[in-house]
């Protein structure tokens, strides 16, 4: 990959002169999973009052709601954003019938590959969740599995297509590292397993979140934390993009608490994928 001329670290405030609108990353952007970062409330509030349209584009598994409830929980209103879109609820859209894409497996019957508590998210569709694989037409998968590699071999030789409803390979959980359902489905694909993705880095998503600012993309910035979905995303669908500091590459790429530039440059080779800006973390000044 050509780096040319690397990122620098900016601010939200010198940034919000050059853009309409902003796609915005949640987990590790806006908060860490248990709390929301200290400077970001203060950050949106200026954002949305320099005439910025802010669209909320999360890998979650959840439902679009379910997360917008979380954030209000933080301190975090609607107020501030103009809409919230989670790979969830596109992929609960897709599997419906009800999306705006026709990238869904045949079949009603799915097993479920991740937590207990995110069994829920087709919940109400005219689909059945089975206990076994091998009654199953298509897998969701909505977080990761140590312990899967049997399940997944079987899964493959019935040529069981894999539903991946989080295509994020880990997350930040506070100071623990967590993997997600792309892990999983990283996993299905070196097998031969076919994997279809909903959520970033796939274009659909920022199409999605284009049609909610009503903006074109050269008048967007992309925001998150992450190389491989975030910002990979953002440079597949023509949109710049500021990578911040804060979430995922902050123990491999802050040794001292601020941006090491240089082994940002190898993450950025490694990854493939190249912001416009660097944020030290998701504030105004």
């Amino acid at each position: 990959m050509q780096t040319g001329r690397l990122p620098h670290e900016q601010t939200i405030k010198a940034i919000a002169q050059s853009f309409r609108g902003v796609v915005l990353d949640i987990f590790g952007v806006i908060h860490d999973g248990a709390t929301l970062y200290e400077p970001v409330h203060e950050a949106l509030t200026k954002m949305r009052a320099a005439g910025m349209r802010i669209c909320l584009l999360s890998n979650s598994p959840r439902r679009a709601a379910a997360v917008a409830s979380r954030l209000l929980n933080m301190g975090l209103g609607p107020d501030l954003y103009q809409g919230l879109i989670t790979s969830g609820e596109m992929a609960r859209a897709a599997l419906g019938g009800s999306g705006r894409t026709s990238r869904a497996p045949g079949g009603r019957r799915y097993w479920h590959a991740g937590p207990p508590d995110l069994a829920g998210l087709l919940d109400g569709l005219a689909l059945e969740r089975v206990a076994e694989i091998k009654e199953a037409d298509f897998i969701l998968a909505t977080g990761n599995m140590e312990e899967s590699d049997s399940l997944l071999q079987q899964a493959r030789q019935q040529g069981l297509p894999m539903v991946c409803a989080n295509p994020d390979l880990e997350v930040m959980l506070a100071e623990q590292r967590i993997r997600c359902a792309g892990s999983l489905a990283a996993r299905y694909e070196a097998i031969g397993g076919r994997v279809i993705r909903f959520g970033k880095p796939e274009p659909f998503a920022y199409e999605s979140a284009l049609r909610v600012l009503d903006l074109p993309a050269t008048a967007v910035i992309a925001i998150g934390d992450s190389l491989a979905t975030d910002i990979s995303g953002a440079n597949r669908a023509g949109i710049r993009s500021a990578l911040v500091m804060t979430g995922v590459h902050h123990v491999e790429a802050c040794p001292n608490g601020y941006p090491d530039h240089g082994l940002l440059a190898a993450l950025y080779e490694q990854h493939g994928a190249l912001p416009n800006f660097l944020l030290h973390r998701l504030s105004w000044n």
